[in-house]
């Protein structure tokens, strides 16, 4: 088991994490990215698509797997009244350098339709913040995820 840990930590690439790190943790992620996408009062298919994506991507699931712990993470986001508890457990959860690769996939679920809403602008600065992150930070991740949509 220790060895385990030791290779899951150490041998991995920075911005990918096992999926039994814990269930938890991941639903939290998820379910903050669903919020981010929610907050212009709608979520388009092209949002749940790239968080689906993601979600398969960074914890190394299949597409089934990433479908089924979206909708774990949808049940708890539409019964969080704060997206709060959320940021709190990632503070406390993940390193500056995860939260940052957590911070790049909320910019990319934001701006996935092309259009950002002011809504969303101020939910990054407030999730930024909850996180404790940069500004600085923000705004690099920001472009960062512009430039993979094909946006700058």
């Amino acid at each position: 088991m220790v060895v385990k840990f030791i290779k899951n930590r150490f041998f991995q690439s920075d911005n990918v994490k096992e999926i039994d790190k814990n269930r938890d943790d991941t639903i939290n992620i998820i379910a903050l990215l669903i919020e981010a996408s929610a907050i212009d009062g709608r979520i388009d298919d092209d949002e749940k698509l790239k968080i689906i994506d993601m979600v398969s991507q960074y914890f190394k699931v299949n597409r089934e797997e990433a479908d089924t712990l979206y909708k774990e993470a949808r049940i708890k986001q539409e019964e969080s009244t704060s997206f709060h508890s959320f940021t709190s457990k990632i503070h406390q959860t993940y390193s500056y350098k995860e939260k940052i690769n957590i911070l790049e996939m909320l910019w990319e679920v934001v701006l996935v339709n092309k259009d950002l809403h002011d809504f969303e602008s101020s939910l990054m600065r407030r999730i930024c913040g909850l996180l404790h992150l940069k500004d600085t930070d923000n705004g690099i991740v920001k472009k960062r995820a512009m430039k993979k949509l094909n946006l700058s």
